[in-house]
């Protein structure tokens, strides 16, 4: 069987401070420094060099291809400075629709992360049939569950989904009129 290729947009959503956008090159660097930050990654996974960060984007990317949906990278309006990424996930076997955000150590508590958050749910809202999103966050990354609930995320209970082991569940359903 051949194929003729895909075609896929990446929509762009601008907040307030943010631009959520497709990756491009120039984003490799920053995210790699990102994902090298022992402190950031703790609750990710673990670090990742220059090799896992090109594979990681590149997965990231593949997503809206394959679900169209995904990730994006995450970019200071005023400033167009790479910050993290944020989106929507569903990796192979994932239970549902995730709602997932990492920004870089240095602007923590700057309500980037929930700012970053509540645009992508909006434009999930907007664009999937999903009755209800979900987010998987470590019991000891404290922050990530206030931004979660802050977003309106309840927790549903505890689990172990694709490489996260021992994760708090949390489920967020659409709203009546979303």
């Amino acid at each position: 069987m051949t194929s003729a290729g895909t075609s896929f947009t990446i929509p762009t959503v601008t907040t307030d401070r943010l631009i959520l956008r497709a990756w491009c090159p120039d984003d490799i660097a920053p995210y790699t420094a990102m994902n090298a930050d022992e402190e950031t990654m703790k609750h990710n996974g673990g670090t990742f060099d220059t090799a896992g960060t090109w594979r990681l984007v590149t997965h990231l990317i593949g997503m809206w291809a394959l679900r169209g949906f995904g990730m994006w990278a995450v970019e200071l309006r005023e400033t167009g400075e790479f910050v993290g990424r944020a989106g929507l996930y569903a990796a192979f076997e994932w239970p549902s629709v995730e709602a997932a955000w990492s920004i870089r150590r240095d602007l923590w508590g700057s309500g980037l992360a929930t700012e970053a958050g509540a645009a992508a749910i909006a434009w999930g809202w907007a664009t999937l049939p999903a009755d209800h999103l979900i987010s998987i966050i470590d019991p000891a990354n404290i922050a990530s569950q206030r931004v979660a609930a802050k977003l309106g995320f309840e927790v549903t209970g505890h689990g172990s989904v694709g490489p996260w082991k021992d994760q708090i569940l949390y489920r967020l359903d659409r709203p009546p009129d979303g």
